[in-house]
């Protein structure tokens, strides 16, 4: 039996495989199997039916130094799996221990460097001269701005620097919103409460560092003040790099009162959730890439090949529905609760990329 595989970059990252339709009836049964490679070393590796992936084979991927989109064929022999990349690029060298004792050239001149800086014995060395430079006008440092400054802007918030406080501007199309931050210890929380009283800002706080949260709230009693640590902004950011959060989500915990890392733990198992469903997504694709052309099948059908990744059926029905409607159009439902592949998933997904650049290519001709 002989199998295709597509690398992508988790494959890269983790050392495995997915075990697609292909590799689940070759491999079915097993737990471990011996993968062996085009110079005959082998691997053993761990058939892992509860991730639905092949694992065990990042020295492999490192030693033939794979990258995103390159193809192995996987052959099994017996009891063996044989792989084979499509892009043979040669084995890794290992690096070259340098003989002990001998010193290179660029070592021999370090040495007469450094012997030539230390004077003779008896003979005192001169200090060196101090030479004042000045620097010119317009390359003067620039003073670096505190973290939660570089995080807030970092979320698409305009920042202005004040005396008693910062101000920060958020602008949301058709409203917008200011907050002011004062720092903890340094600004009076009757200032702030005065910022807001005139209308200056929608929103006031303190930055306060996570380890000294329990304190401010304490020493503020009753007073309404939102509490901003320096490290749930960072979180925020990281969050940013996962998902699109911004200016809106800040607002929504700005009103409960506290940015606080509870606070952003709560939005990232919101924001878990929507990337799973992204992730539910692609696996559904990946699972019907194995269909052909005017493939008639059930949800149930592609359930079955999602393995046991934690996918229930509505979650599969409700990547159906869409993928049955624009922009896809990839899917035709029928009335008995059949579906119909209309053409392979990779020719759908080129004609979308096409359509996506091309429109935009139209927005930025505007």
């Amino acid at each position: 039996m002989r199998a295709r595989y597509v690398v992508t970059s988790t494959c890269i990252q983790s050392g495995t495989i997915r075990l697609t339709l292909s590799l689940r009836q070759m491999l079915s049964g097993r737990e471990r199997v011996a993968c062996q490679d085009e110079d005959g070393e082998r691997l053993d590796c761990t058939v892992d039916w509860v991730r639905g992936v092949l694992d065990g084979l990042l020295p492999y991927f490192e030693k033939r130094r794979l990258q995103v989109n390159d193809v192995i064929w996987l052959t099994l022999d017996d009891d063996v799996l044989t792989l084979e990349a499509a892009a043979a690029r040669k084995a890794r060298p290992r690096p070259v221990a340098r003989p002990a004792g001998r010193a290179g050239v660029e070592e021999v001149k370090a040495m007469a460097a450094v012997e030539a800086a230390v004077p003779p014995a008896g003979v005192v060395a001169e200090p060196p001269k101090r030479v004042r430079v000045t620097p010119h006008a317009g390359e003067k440092r620039a003073v670096k701005k505190p973290g939660y400054v570089q995080a807030l802007e970092a979320l698409d918030l305009k920042f202005t620097a004040g005396e008693a406080y910062d101000l920060f501007r958020a602008y949301l199309g058709r409203r917008e919103y200011t907050l002011a931050l004062g720092r903890y210890g340094e600004t009076d929380a009757a200032d702030l409460l005065a910022v807001r009283r005139t209308g200056k800002a929608d929103f006031v706080g303190l930055v306060v560092p996570e380890a000294r949260m329990a304190e401010a709230v304490a020493g503020l009693g009753g007073v309404r003040l939102a509490l901003v640590s320096p490290e749930a902004l960072s979180q925020l950011v990281s969050l940013k790099k996962l998902f699109p959060v911004g200016p809106v989500e800040l607002e929504r915990l700005l009103r409960a009162g506290r940015v606080d890392a509870s606070a952003i733990a709560r939005l990232a198992e919101e924001v878990r959730r929507w990337v799973g469903e992204r992730a539910a997504f692609s696996a559904v694709l990946l699972a019907l890439a194995e269909y052909t052309r005017q493939q008639v099948f059930f949800p149930e059908d592609v359930l079955a090949n999602l393995g046991e990744g934690g996918w229930d059926r509505e979650t599969v029905r409700a990547v159906l529905e869409a993928l049955t409607g624009p922009p896809f159009l990839l899917l035709e439902k029928s009335g008995m609760g059949e579906y119909l592949l209309r053409e392979p998933v990779a020719d759908n997904l080129t004609h979308l990329a096409e359509y996506a650049l091309s429109l935009k290519s139209r927005i930025a001709a505007r």
